[in-house]
């Protein structure tokens, strides 16, 4: 029986890999780069199945989720690690087990409405358009559903960096009902970040975390950018409680000091005018916590600001209806000489207060004019100290603080309404190289040393 004849097309087919095959054998590192281009968008490929994504249309709706969120936490999913506890809650151990192991690398989100525990968030493994929202219960659910709707628009760009962040690594999203919700006590004094986002990573024992900060919603804002690379900080082991050196007082205590009731009360009571209110806030500032050993008091506060020297008139009548006001409450005023901490004593003198019992209750001191400002020190707790090593700014820092957390929450400084990254850790170091402006975000920088 005769074998059936090769078709012509089928001999150039096989010449022609022939060929090939000799090629590849010839030049080994052809083959080697034609495999690659070949095999590895395959596997990228194959990869993606495997671990579910958002496309462009999931994105949007993780967006408009957010808009109406007051606190949204991403994860970067670590398939060695343990299963997440609010995985087990929201699915059965067993439905979440499986989930986890599928979900691969992906990113998951918590977010938080107005009240309540937050919302799981997980990217469909079978639609790519789609989230799965996981509710603690029925009652969140219809809440969430009976929400009126937004109008729809697109992210603007400071917005959609932040989508980036928050559907590419582990990240964090707060507005102001989010972050009054973790500082309490302190929201006041955190105006001007109550918008952010910041992408966080974990190496070793630090968490570091960098992204915009403003007082506005980022649909208002221009795009921030970072300023000045990130500094790697040396921890300090015999760091005090908390130090601060900023460029104003400003980011600080500005939303504070202009609020109309407690401005009223400053001028009233205290002689604090607008003018002079103005004036305190735009002063460069170096501030110290520390704690105290024995005393009525736990801590000492102590701030260093350098104010024009044209307003020292002003300066003084306040420093005198702050004076009256002590006296008919029964405080003691002592003259002393303003101590330094090391070195020969300093011939400046501070005015300190006792109070009814003759415990020490704080003071202030100013200095001398010096190049058209001068120095003014107030301190809570003991009597003013000239310290002669304040805390630096380096580079294109416009703000440098350094804490020690797990201090503070003795002091009740940091309710347990922060997340316990926070409270836990033994140090911390806060810095920004661009304030918030009325259009433009400012920049922050954090590090934790974690125990």
């Amino acid at each position: 029986m005769e074998r059936p004849a090769t078709p012509q097309g089928s001999n150039q087919i096989f010449i022609l890999i022939g060929s090939i095959r000799r090629q590849l054998v010839a030049y080994p590192c052809t083959a080697l780069l034609l495999g690659l281009i070949l095999v590895v968008p395959s596997l990228l490929l194959s990869a993606s199945k495997l671990t579910p994504t958002l496309n462009r249309r999931g994105t949007a709706e993780l967006f408009e989720i957010t808009r109406n969120a007051r606190l949204v936490q991403s994860f970067e999913a670590d398939p060695t690690s343990p299963v997440p506890l609010i995985w087990q809650k929201r699915l059965s151990p067993e439905a979440a087990l499986d989930r986890w192991k599928r979900h691969g690398r992906a990113v998951w989100w918590l977010i938080w409405l107005d009240d309540g525990e937050p919302v799981l968030a997980l990217p469909s493994s079978s639609d790519p358009s789609s989230l799965d929202l996981l509710f603690a219960d029925e009652l969140h659910r219809i809440s969430f559903e009976q929400l009126p709707p937004l109008e729809s628009r697109t992210p603007s760009p400071l917005e959609q960096n932040c989508l980036k962040r928050l559907t590419s690594a582990t990240a964090v999203q707060w507005q102001p009902s989010g972050l009054a919700s973790i500082s309490g006590p302190l929201f006041p004094s955190l105006a001007s970040v109550t918008h952010g986002c910041l992408r966080v990573v974990l190496q070793g024992d630090r968490l570091m975390a960098e992204g915009p900060v403003a007082s506005s919603p980022f649909v208002s804002l221009k795009d921030g950018q970072a300023r000045g690379r990130p500094n790697r900080f040396r921890f300090d082991s015999s760091l005090g409680y908390l130090q601060l050196n900023s460029v104003a007082l400003q980011p600080l205590l500005g939303s504070f000091l202009n609020n109309p009731l407690i401005a009223e009360q400053l001028t009233s009571r205290y002689g604090l005018p607008q003018e002079l209110r103005d004036v305190l806030l735009a002063a460069p500032v170096v501030l110290r916590v520390d704690g105290l050993d024995d005393g009525r008091f736990r801590a000492f506060f102590q701030a260093r600001l350098m104010l024009p020297a044209d307003q020292i008139g002003n300066l003084k009548a306040s420093l005198d209806a702050v004076s009256t006001a002590l006296l008919r409450r029964g405080f003691q005023r002592e003259q002393r000489p303003l101590l330094m901490p090391k070195g020969p004593g300093s011939n400046r003198f501070a005015d300190v207060w006792l109070d009814p019992q003759g415990d020490l209750s704080g003071g202030w001191s100013l200095g001398p004019e010096t190049q058209g400002r001068v120095e003014l020190l107030l301190a809570l707790g003991e009597a003013p100290t000239l310290d002669q090593a304040p805390l630096k700014r380096h580079g294109q820092q416009r703000l440098r603080l350094r804490g020690r957390p797990n201090e503070l929450v003795r002091l009740g400084w940091i309710g347990p309404g922060w997340p316990s990254v926070i409270r836990n850790a033994s140090q911390l170091e806060l810095e920004m190289t661009a304030l918030p402006k009325e259009r433009q975000p400012g920049w922050l920088r954090l590090q934790l040393l974690l125990p």
